[in-house]
């Protein structure tokens, strides 16, 4: 602040002080898209992502199977502004091949979740050298999901 470069802001609902960059644009539009990891900044503070986005995450790798809801490693995907899924992913190296071994959509997630979701983890497969990704049949956005997979 003292370089002139931020500035005070509100968020509603927030009862504490945030700062804004003064070049930055308002109302702003986010066009990105991204898989998250459990241990990224937005996704390890839990109580912000809640009041951003809604969006409650817990990482279940230390939940007992039966009892987990997502799956053993759980990836939030944003689309543009909000939390849109969450896929559970496993690498298989022997077979390269990236495993969706479930895909679940938000409430609110617009129409386009699985296109935009298919197109990030077929990048993500390049990058990790799994050029081949699959979709299991768990959860709701699943079927979809292999639709999508299969067009690419």
């Amino acid at each position: 602040m003292e370089q002139g470069r931020l500035e005070p802001a509100s968020v509603a609902g927030w009862g504490r002080e945030v700062f804004r960059h003064v070049d930055s644009l308002l109302p702003r539009r986010a066009t990105g898209r991204a898989l998250l990891s459990p241990f990224d900044s937005l996704v390890f503070e839990r109580r912000r992502l809640s009041e951003l986005f809604g969006f409650h995450y817990r990482i279940e790798i230390y939940t007992p199977e039966p009892k987990r809801r997502f799956g053993y490693y759980v990836l939030p995907f944003l689309l543009r502004d909000k939390m849109v899924a969450r896929v559970d992913l496993k690498a298989d190296r022997v077979g390269g091949r990236l495993l969706v071994r479930s895909a679940f959509a938000e409430p609110d997630a617009p129409a386009d979740t699985a296109v935009e979701l298919a197109a990030e983890l077929k990048l993500m497969g390049q990058w990790l050298g799994l050029p081949d990704v699959e979709a299991a049949p768990a959860g709701d956005l699943a079927a979809r999901l292999g639709q999508e997979l299969a067009r690419l």
